[in-house]
């Protein structure tokens, strides 16, 4: 049987044809997409920084959210997705509360003293971010591309401040810049494990890891600077 004739209502007036279902405007729902995926990832990162990777379903983050399960999967594919997300935006944020820190320094002890500043001004002011950003290796390796980790961006940014004292004779030359970045990337990892656990204080902590690796790294011959004696 066929169906009834369109009539004048549902034709549109310029053309006479008839009238699609309405639809939101592409700017608009563009802007509803990207709030919603805001909102799964806030939610992501309240359960990442508060339990961790392994406890932190893909439900549990659109529930967070108040969203359902299924609106999760249209934006992500998988909960390490919304992890690497996380870690794009932390380490975004991370990154830009260093550079802020190190603006006038141009010495290396003051870069990595700088850089230590700026983390500690981080973690102090987004609780258990960088802990879950961290995350244990094995996780990390699991589930992040090399080189996509916070502990990777981290040494990469110190590995370019090497290289360039390297070539400026600031630092000794006969080393190799990323694998010194990663392991004081490391190294200062564990000093902050250690210090949470032993109430060492913000300042010590950064000046014994800083004065310490500017030895290390000092040319030979080359007199301490001030802040590699005190």
């Amino acid at each position: 049987m066929s169906s009834a004739p369109k009539t004048e209502s549902d034709r549109t007036p310029a053309t006479g044809r008839a009238r699609s279902a309405p639809t939101l405007p592409g700017g608009r729902q563009a802007r509803r997409k990207a709030e919603t995926r805001q909102r799964l990832l806030d939610a992501a990162r309240t359960l990442f920084a508060t339990r961790g990777y392994d406890a932190t379903r893909p439900q549990d983050i659109a529930r967070e959210a108040d969203l359902a399960t299924g609106t999760f999967y249209l934006h992500f594919a998988d909960k390490h997705e919304a992890f690497l997300a996380f870690i794009e935006v932390a380490a975004e944020e991370l990154m830009g509360v260093i550079r802020r820190r190190a603006v006038g320094a141009t010495r290396f002890e003051e870069r990595l003293g700088s850089a230590l500043e700026g983390l500690f001004d981080f973690a102090e002011s987004q609780p258990g971010v960088l802990s879950a950003a961290f995350a244990d290796a094995a996780v990390i390796a699991a589930v992040v591309p090399s080189g996509a980790s916070l502990r990777d961006r981290l040494a990469d940014s110190l590995a370019r401040g090497l290289q360039h004292d390297m070539d400026r004779g600031e630092v000794a030359p006969d080393y190799d810049a990323r694998v010194i970045a990663h392991g004081i990337v490391g190294m200062i990892d564990a000093a902050c494990v250690h210090g949470a656990s032993h109430a060492t204080s913000r300042a010590e902590l950064i000046s014994n890891v800083t004065r310490f690796c500017a030895r290390a790294l000092a040319v030979e011959g080359r007199p301490p600077t001030e802040a590699q004696t005190r």
